[in-house]
């Protein structure tokens, strides 16, 4: 169970904070809810408190798991489709897990991806989405803004 305060990664949403919790009704269900503030937009997401194994709310990685994730990012890529469906598909696929590095191999290997041969607009679009799901969770974890920790990941792919 989560606090008021904890740092949080949505496997959609990227990370957050914690703000509060809430006792809320919809269509005549009640429920706690944790209501937590993102990192990457300026929004606000509410995860039902009983879901959260469901849906995969974790804690924002401890500097350990950030260190491994960078050199991951400065890595060899894995080959990818040269399928753009297959491709598209493999990224999402791995997206939608929220791991750390499932989700940083998903950057690494798009970034190379375009230095080498470009990227379709939906290759790009999938690009952005996981970068910035990976600079949510860096800043907070690293206690910086989401600009910086952008330049930390385009620097650790020198691109």
């Amino acid at each position: 169970m989560f606090k008021i305060g904890d740092k949080v990664v949505h496997p959609y949403h990227g990370a957050g904070m914690v703000i509060d919790i809430e006792e809320k009704r919809f269509l005549e269900e009640s429920g706690r809810y944790y209501i937590i503030e993102l990192v990457a937009c300026e929004g606000i997401v509410m995860v039902p408190i009983d879901n959260v194994q469901k849906i995969g709310l974790r804690r924002v990685s401890e500097t350990r798991a950030i260190s491994r994730a960078m050199d991951v990012l400065a890595s060899t890529p894995d080959p990818l489709s040269s399928d753009h469906r297959e491709r598209q598909a493999y990224a999402q696929e791995k997206l939608k897990t929220g791991d750390l590095i499932t989700v940083t191999e998903v950057v690494r290997n798009l970034a190379w991806r375009n230095q080498q041969k470009g990227l379709t607009m939906a290759d790009s679009k999938l690009y952005q989405r996981a970068q910035t799901f990976l600079a949510s969770e860096l800043a907070l974890a690293r206690g910086i803004e989401l600009q910086e920790a952008m330049e930390q990941l385009q620097t650790a792919l020198n691109v």
